[in-house]
Parts: structure tokens; C-alpha cells; sequence
């Protein structure tokens, strides 16, 4: 291979990663590496490559092989928090970002990504003021633009954001993370219609970008009012800690608690609370079921199908079987007076909670142990049903154990998602 076919390929390599066709990039790189040529901006590429595909440690190995020979370029430092950001590890991301700043003051793609993890950290006023110092030294910088406005959004400053966003789509029009952050934003204010036009346009010019992704499908989901307003209320939990995430979930469970007692000690005021009760309790169950069972709908639309992932289809057939199952036995309960019947339609509904949410972790290992633990759940249903049945009676010797399991996987599945 000569030089100049060399430069043609790494040119070519380098276009596919701009695009994230990472897999592409990495059959070339694999070539160009195959000649010998072991020099640092082609290790780069392929690190970024290994990182796009999702071989982290392979690329973090490279970024290392790197920094063994140059130990002070910035942007292995950079593109190593990058790599920790993606598997979630902000801390460790921040602090890579901090030695890169350390090292070149003067880039303004630093400090907008260290905006960018600041965020996912919830840390808001540090990530606007980290955006801000972006924007300092370079006022059009797309990346900075679009971390300051989801600050200002998430801190409630609409019109700085709306003003901020308008700038960034000035600057670049058909920047895809853009119209995604855009369309984010409209989702934020319960504006879906708008939201759609932006997610199209981001997919329009990236296809693959899962941030447009996942807000197309909230988006089409959320032209149903009840779950636009249920979507608003998710995306204000999202921007709290974990720490008050758990404060909230506690504390409403102990006002469901509360309002029990106090409604079976004074008959008088149940129909006043029950109202209250219902509520809360509906909230807390929606907040599984609500999204696979929309879903659900989706499937039947041609552009849903496109869009929906693998799991999210997985959890939407599998909620819609276990509502299938509880009305069916729901239905003959109306004619064959077994209150075993009733139990199973009441177990089969309560099982859509684990079937709908085993899939909602980011990472592998997390969807495991909640697989195992529906498997664990749904065979202790089955095998309840079956008793109450042959019993003919709504509570079985063993109605307490998937009644329990069900308890559990809750806040289990709390304590995962609030983790990662």
C-alpha cells in the first residue's frame, strides 16, 4: 500500500467515524494497522472505533498504549473520559477531564463535554458555568450551546434556553444533537407535535443517534394526553438526585401508608381519601407498566416497529401477554364463581410490573439479575395460581410469597436504576 492510498483510507476512516459507522471504520483502521504503521493518530481512530462499538476495554487499552508514549496529550485524557462517561463512571470521567483542561485551557470542546458530564452528574449550575466557559472561547461552539441549554432547561430557565437552543440551530442548522436536544426540551414543556418535527429532522441527518431515538418514541407516545402529562412528571424525576429520587419514592409510600391508617380508623373520611389512595397508587404502578403498555401500541405502527429496540419489544408482547392472561381470567371468574380466578387475573396484572421494567437498565449485568428475578416472580405466580384454583380460593398457603417478591423487585429495580 502507498503512501498516498494509505493517507486515502485513513481519510475515509476518519470521514466513517464523524458519521459513527464505527464498525466500518474499524475494518479499515484493522487494514492500515495490518502495514505496520503503529503511529498515534491512527491508534486514536481505532480507540474511538473500539469505543463506538462498545469494546471499552479494548479501547481504553489503546488510550493507555498511547499516554505510555505520550503522556501529555490532552486529548487521550478526553477521549478517555469519553470512554468512562459511556459506561457511566462520571466521577472517574470528570477527573480525566479535568487533568485534559489542565493540560490545554484553551479548548472549548473540553469544557463543553466535562458541561456534558457535569449533567449527567446533575450537577445543573456547574454545568452551566462549565458551558459558559465553552462559550467564552468559542461563542458558535455547538456542543457548549446545546449542555447550556439543557442546564438552563433542567434549572427552569426557559427563555435563556429557548434563546440559547435558537443560537445553536443558527450556528448549525442540521446539527443532529441539536434537533434532538431541541426536541428533548419540547417534551420538557408537554409540547410533543414540536418535539416530533425536531427528533425527524436529527434522524433525518443521523439515523443512528439514539438520543433522537428515544425521544422519537416518547414523542409518539406522549400524543396521547394522559401520558404526555405522565411523561412530564418522569422527566422532572429524572433531573433529582438519587438521593431525593429515594426521598420521594419513600416519602410517597409513607403517605400511602398514612392515609390508609387513618382512612380505617375514620370510616368518615374514606370516600374523601380514597381518591388520594387510588392515585398514588396508580402513579407508582404506572410508572412500570405505563411505557411497555404504550409501546404495545407501537408495535402496531410501522414506524414504532423501526424504532423500538429488541428489549423494548421484548417487554411490550410480554406485558401485553400477562394483560391478555389477567382479563381472560378476569372474564371467566364472571362465570365460573372461583375466587381462585380472581386471584390469577390479580397476579397476572401485578406481573406486568416485572415484565415490563427487567429491561429498563443500561447495563447487561442489570438486566440479568432482574431477568432472573421475573423468572423467580412469575414461577411463584404460576404456582399460586394453580393452588388457588384446585382450592377454589382467592389467598393460597403460599399467596404471601410472590405478594412479597413483588414488593421486593421494586425496590430493587429502584435501587438499580437510581444507581446507574
Amino acid at each position: 500500500m502507498n503512501q498516498a492510498d494509505f493517507l486515502r483510507q485513513m481519510s475515509h476512516a476518519d470521514v466513517l467515524l464523524s458519521q459513527g459507522r464505527f464498525e466500518q471504520a474499524e475494518h479499515i483502521l484493522i487494514r492500515l494497522m495490518a502495514t505496520g504503521y503503529e503511529g498515534p493518530e491512527l491508534m486514536k481512530m481505532m480507540a474511538i472505533a473500539k469505543a463506538g462499538i462498545g469494546e471499552y476495554a479494548e479501547a481504553e487499552e489503546l488510550c493507555q498504549i498511547i499516554l505510555s508514549k505520550h503522556p501529555d496529550d490532552p486529548f487521550i485524557f478526553y477521549l478517555l473520559a469519553t470512554i468512562k462517561g459511556t459506561e457511566r463512571k462520571y466521577k472517574k470521567a470528570l477527573e480525566l477531564m479535568e487533568q485534559a483542561i489542565s493540560m490545554e485551557p484553551s479548548n472549548a470542546d473540553f469544557f463543553a463535554f466535562k458541561s456534558n458530564i457535569l449533567l449527567q452528574m446533575k450537577e445543573f449550575n456547574q454545568a452551566l458555568a462549565c458551558a459558559d466557559t465553552a462559550l467564552e472561547l468559542d461563542a458558535e461552539n455547538v456542543d457548549a450551546l446545546n449542555a447550556r441549554s439543557s442546564a438552563l432547561v433542567s434549572l427552569g430557565r426557559k427563555d435563556e434556553a429557548y434563546q440559547t437552543i435558537n443560537k445553536s440551530l443558527a450556528t448549525d442548522p442540521n446539527n443532529a444533537s441539536t434537533h434532538a436536544n431541541v426536541g428533548w426540551g419540547m417534551l420538557h414543556h408537554g409540547k410533543s407535535a414540536d418535539a416530533l418535527v425536531h427528533f425527524k429532522e436529527a434522524l433525518k441527518v443521523n439515523p443512528m443517534n439514539e438520543y433522537a431515538k428515544s425521544g422519537m418514541l416518547e414523542g409518539m407516545k406522549a400524543r396521547f394526553p394522559v401520558y404526555r402529562y405522565f411523561l412530564m412528571i418522569m422527566l422532572w424525576l429524572g433531573k433529582l438526585k438519587g438521593n431525593q429520587q429515594w426521598a420521594f419514592i419513600i416519602g410517597g409510600y409513607v403517605l400511602y401508608r398514612i392515609l390508609i391508617g387513618i382512612a380505617k380508623s375514620n370510616d368518615g373520611l374514606l370516600p374523601y381519601l380514597l381518591p388520594f389512595i387510588v392515585l398514588i397508587l396508580l402513579f407508582f404502578i404506572s410508572t412500570w407498566i405505563f411505557s411497555p403498555l404504550m409501546n404495545l401500541y407501537l408495535l402496531t405502527n410501522p414506524y414504532g416497529r423501526l424504532t423500538l429496540t429488541e428489549d423494548q419489544k421484548q417487554s411490550a408482547r410480554l406485558v401485553g401477554a400477562a394483560l391478555g392472561l389477567s382479563i381472560v381470567f378476569l372474564l371467566a371468574f364472571v362465570f365460573i364463581k372461583n375466587d381462585g380466578l380472581l386471584s390469577a387475573a390479580l397476579l397476572s396484572f401485578a406481573l406486568m410490573i416485572p415484565l415490563g421494567s427487567m429491561n429498563n437498565p443500561y447495563f447487561d449485568f442489570n438486566r440479568k439479575k432482574l431477568h432472573y428475578f421475573t423468572i423467580g416472580i412469575s414461577t411463584l405466580v404460576v404456582l399460586d395460581c394453580v393452588l388457588s384454583l384446585i382450592a377454589g380460593t382467592f389467598f393460597s398457603n403460599l399467596y404471601f410469597l410472590p405478594v412479597l417478591s413483588l414488593i421486593g423487585y421494586q425496590w430493587y429495580i429502584n435501587y438499580i436504576l437510581i444507581r446507574e
